[in-house]
């Protein structure tokens, strides 16, 4: 990964993106750009121009930016992030509480489409609290979907110096007496040590870990609510229309609700 590329639209929010692209880029030591897409070349130069005016009026006149015509935006910045020299940064513009709002239509089929990792910054994304990634923690369930995101967090920790941690919730919705000794918790922390072991290992990192409890998002949250400098990675399964729901409303719920930047990959 040699340039960050922050996807930019019309609205104020995209400059949220930006912010954390350039803190991204810098942190990696690569270069920033900004890249708008719309659907016809007609619409190139007004858009040129709404963009350049907001970056100078921050005095970013520096960035690059490209414009590009394209019939479908999500087609485009999703191959577009599936290169690997490139990272994408988006905007989650999401309302709820419908699950495919929560990420906004267009980067929910871009993350759809891309083989890679998206940075996504919620609508409660925290600059201040934010501004490089010391942590990046992984959420992994135990299944070989969740694990996906391996390969890469390991990739990116080790490019950002970042410590590489190993997160996996408890779910204790359902009533139960309590016990001294839950079965259900041994095997959490045996699977997430062993997993931290293993990929420290292959990767060549120190890898911690966490079992958090409760209902799964709401815990990420929870857990995320105080954090500084901390990047948070997962999968979803990223479906269309009403599978969505059940499938990615996790990482949905996270995505629009926590504090820090989130990278999502659908494998």
């Amino acid at each position: 990964m040699n340039t960050i590329v922050v996807a930019m639209d019309d609205s104020t929010d995209s400059l949220t993106s930006l912010e954390f692209g350039q803190h991204l880029a810098l942190q990696l030591g690569v270069q920033v750009k900004a890249v708008s897409v719309v659907p016809d070349q007609a619409d190139v130069t007004s858009r040129s121009a709404i963009l350049k005016a907001r970056l100078d009026a921050l005095r970013l006149d520096d960035i690059a930016v490209e414009v590009v015509a394209h019939h479908s935006v999500k087609d485009y910045l999703g191959g577009l992030a599936s290169r690997e020299d490139v990272g994408l940064c988006m905007m989650a513009h999401g309302r709820r509480p419908v699950p495919e709002m929560l990420i906004g239509s267009v980067t929910a089929g871009v993350v759809r489409r891309s083989q890679r990792p998206i940075f996504l910054c919620g609508p409660r994304y925290n600059s201040r609290a934010h501004k490089q990634v010391d942590v990046l923690a992984v959420c992994v369930d135990g299944s070989a979907l969740s694990e996906k995101m391996l390969p890469f967090a390991a990739v990116l920790a080790k490019q950002l110096n970042a410590r590489l941690q190993l997160l996996q919730v408890l779910d204790t919705s359902t009533a139960r007496k309590p016990v001294s000794l839950n079965p259900a918790d041994v095997a959490e922390s045996a699977y997430l040590s062993e997993l931290a072991r293993r990929v420290g290992i292959d990767q060549a990192l120190e890898v911690d870990w966490e079992v958090l409890h409760g209902d799964p998002a709401d815990s990420i949250v929870n857990y995320l609510a105080d954090s500084h400098n901390t990047m948070l990675a997962m999968t979803t399964h990223g479906r269309s229309g009403l599978s969505q729901v059940v499938a990615g409303s996790v990482s949905h719920e996270v995505v629009h609700e926590a504090p820090c930047p989130v990278a999502v990959l659908r494998p």
